[in-house]
């Protein structure tokens, strides 16, 4: 999938809305990026990076969480996305795949590489700003 998703949002004046809306928007990353991100993991052998993206998977608030636990949350899934982003700094761009009969690999590979990197820094930028505010 080569759409935007837009992950950018103005902190409210007052409140714990940028935590929510950070919330919001990893779920939303999660959704539209899991199956992206996966494949380019599993096609180079990045299990502990796939074992990060598993974690996110698992992550869960209780109905009678506070804000505290909220930004705990948002904080190891912050953890998780910058393991990811640097295990995505070591692929090299223009990695040599080649499927299990010795064939050239996946021709957009490249292009899930690069859009998974700047998608993985958005939702990383959108973290940052709600933990700061």
């Amino acid at each position: 999938m080569n759409s935007i998703i837009f992950t950018h949002f103005d902190a409210p004046a007052e409140g714990g809305a940028p935590l929510d809306l950070a919330l919001d928007r990893l779920g939303a990353w999660l959704d539209a990026e899991r199956d992206t991100l996966g494949g380019v993991l599993a096609q180079t052998g990045r299990r502990k990076a796939i074992t990060a993206l598993e974690r996110l998977d698992q992550m869960h608030l209780v109905p009678q969480s506070e804000e505290a636990d909220l930004r705990d949350l948002l904080e190891e899934a912050r953890t998780c996305l910058e393991f990811l982003l640097e295990t995505l700094c070591t692929i090299p761009s223009h990695c040599r795949l080649e499927t299990a009969w010795g064939l050239p690999g996946p021709a957009p590979f490249d292009a899930h590489l690069r859009w998974s990197g700047a998608r993985l820094t958005d939702i990383l930028s959108t973290l940052n700003r709600a933990l700061v505010a």
